[in-house]
């Protein structure tokens, strides 16, 4: 038997298992998600905390500072060396509360131009009659008449509105069924989201942010 023809069945068997092998689909990090996952490494011991150690240990310093504009009030003193003009403004302003923390003579013309907040005037042209007939209107629909319509219609502002005619106590209690029946409708990242909000609006209240 010749052994040519007895080599080709095998090359052959080895060409296809080759082709088969090459064709076989390998996952890969071909997503952001994936390859976060795949960077994503432990950090070292050194840089943890010391388990035996009372934390903070007594040689080490946590400074975490919000994410906002950086101002001399809130750098800690400690961290500003002793060329940084910001030493000196926290001095002036440690020393005299109410002047501006300038630095190195600058004039208040080099500085950005001040906000103009649009100011509301008080006026008192309501009388007793006008303030009657808003708790009356008030107290006789108070969906109809509501806190904006009132105001817009004796042209004053909605806390004064909310002082002299505020809302009864079955306004209130159909106000809080209908917030509850539209919370009832959110899913999990809106409900989530309200609850993280008033996380944050009760950490600003704190001094927390």
């Amino acid at each position: 038997m010749d052994l040519r023809s007895l080599a080709r069945p095998f090359a052959q068997l080895l060409t296809s298992s080759r082709c088969t092998t090459t064709m076989i689909p390998k996952r890969g990090h071909k997503t952001t998600a994936r390859t976060k996952r795949a960077l994503k490494i432990a950090p070292h011991d050194s840089f943890l905390p010391s388990r035996t150690a009372p934390f903070p240990a007594a040689d080490s310093i946590i400074y975490n500072p919000p994410s906002s504009e950086a101002s001399p009030a809130h750098t800690p003193f400690i961290f500003l060396p002793r060329s940084d003009p910001r030493r000196l403004a926290l001095l002036r302003m440690r020393n005299n509360p109410g002047a501006p923390a300038l630095s190195n003579g600058a004039a208040e013309a080099d500085l950005a131009p001040r906000m103009r907040y649009k100011h509301r005037t008080a006026r008192y042209h309501l009388k007793e009659e006008d303030v009657e007939e808003i708790r009356r209107l008030r107290a006789e629909d108070p969906i109809k008449w509501s806190v904006g319509k009132l105001a817009q219609k004796f042209d004053c502002s909605d806390v004064f509105v909310k002082m002299v005619a505020p809302a009864s106590e079955e306004h209130h209690d159909w106000l809080q069924g209908r917030l509850e029946r539209k919370m009832a409708r959110w899913g999990p990242k809106k409900m989530k989201a309200r609850e993280d909000r008033k996380r944050r609006a009760d950490m600003v209240y704190r001094g927390e942010l």
